[in-house]
């Protein structure tokens, strides 16, 4: 049944079959961390996060526990799928709870190719971000590589063909996707640069988002992108509604910025129109009332909600806030059978080093528009 779901009881994920892609989220209650096993079992890691520990009212523990850095759990939790290297890692923009555990994570599992968002615009100076250009540096000219918004070839199957599959990046830096070749153009004025402090976007708005499409099936993640311009910000600042009308409809979006209250706008909701939206959070404030709303009003696609986390503070706050999800805690996988015709969701114990299944949904029909 479409939706439905099934207690397993504590059995280990199902083995990929070949033609498989697995979507991981990985919770660590520490940051955002997206494993990709593409069809031909070529690994991408999207960010690795590792905030600080922060007031236990606003802050869930750290998952499995704190007897390991939250990149080296990420790593950990590779190896146990079997995971041996990793092709790729992408760090969408420079804050620490997609970038701070990335350096733990390449101790762990070897990385062919880093790629980022380089350093146009300019990166913070934040001790995380100089961490991270330092370890970069460290890694040649080789081993790094600058996004490119539009392209589809910078993240791609490498150990065998398959047909029909993507990986597109349709934005970043400030850029957006042109909808049709492999080019892009600016969501911002010419000027953005020389405007007073308050009127220029920050580090969000340079999130990279990608559109991941196999066969029928499509996936959004765009890591902290912007949809709701606050407090007197110019309008352009809503870097959401350019970026979903390039992207179109989809069967799974991931939550951008953590569904926090300048995210997830009603257009490009109804744009993307997922059957399955995903919430990375770590946070008291993931995700906000409005977004809730939003996710939730029936005049929009009301997406099947799952959640690495919901936090008691946050249920405090929101009464009602648990019944709009499948779940409570885990990881969130989603499983696409070969060819791209159908998806399962699976939520694992993020409590448990070992992963195991606590739920399954679907099978959903992934639907091609």
């Amino acid at each position: 049944l479409l939706g439905a779901a099934v207690l397993l009881h504590g059995e280990t994920l199902p083995r990929r079959q070949a033609g498989e892609m697995a979507l991981h989220q990985i919770h660590t209650g520490r940051g955002s961390a997206l494993l990709i096993v593409m069809p031909d079992g070529t690994t991408a890691l999207v960010d690795a996060g590792a905030v600080p520990d922060g007031p236990a009212l606003t802050m869930g523990p750290r998952r499995p526990d704190a007897t390991r850095r939250p990149g080296e759990w990420i790593a950990a939790y590779g190896k146990a799928l079997g995971v041996e290297r990793l092709e790729y890692v992408l760090a969408t923009h420079y804050h620490d709870d997609h970038i701070a555990g990335i350096e733990d994570v390449a101790r762990a599992l070897p990385v062919r190719k880093l790629i980022d968002r380089g350093e146009d615009p300019e990166p913070p100076r934040y001790p995380v971000v100089e961490r991270y250009r330092e370890f970069a540096k460290g890694l040649g000219s080789g081993g790094r590589e600058t996004i490119r918004v539009g392209a589809s070839d910078q993240l791609k199957p490498v150990l065998g063909q398959v047909e029909e599959f993507e990986i597109r990046t349709v934005a970043g830096n400030g850029l957006v996707w042109d909808g049709a070749g492999d080019g892009a153009r600016s969501m911002f004025p010419a000027n953005w640069k020389r405007l007073p402090a308050d009127e220029q976007p920050g580090e969000n708005h340079f999130s990279i988002a990608l559109r991941i499409r196999y066969g029928a099936f499509r996936y959004f993640t765009g890591a902290d992108l912007v949809g709701v311009a606050l407090d007197g910000a110019p309008a352009w600042h809503d870097v959401e509604t350019p970026v979903a009308k390039v992207v179109g409809a989809v069967d799974v979006a991931v939550i951008n910025h953590h569904g926090w209250l300048d995210s997830t706008n009603e257009f490009f909701l109804r744009t993307l129109a997922p059957k399955v939206a995903i919430l990375p959070a770590w946070h008291a404030s993931h995700p906000d009332h409005g977004v809730l709303r939003r996710l939730r009003s029936p005049r929009g696609p009301r997406p099947d909600l799952f959640t690495t986390a919901l936090l008691e503070a946050s249920e405090a706050v929101f009464g009602y806030l648990r019944e709009p999800f499948r779940n409570r805690e885990g990881h969130i996988v989603v499983r696409v059978a070969a060819g791209g015709q159908e998806y399962r969701v699976y939520v694992l114990d993020a409590a448990d080093p070992a992963a195991p299944v606590k739920q399954v949904f679907g099978p959903y029909r992934s639907q091609r528009r």
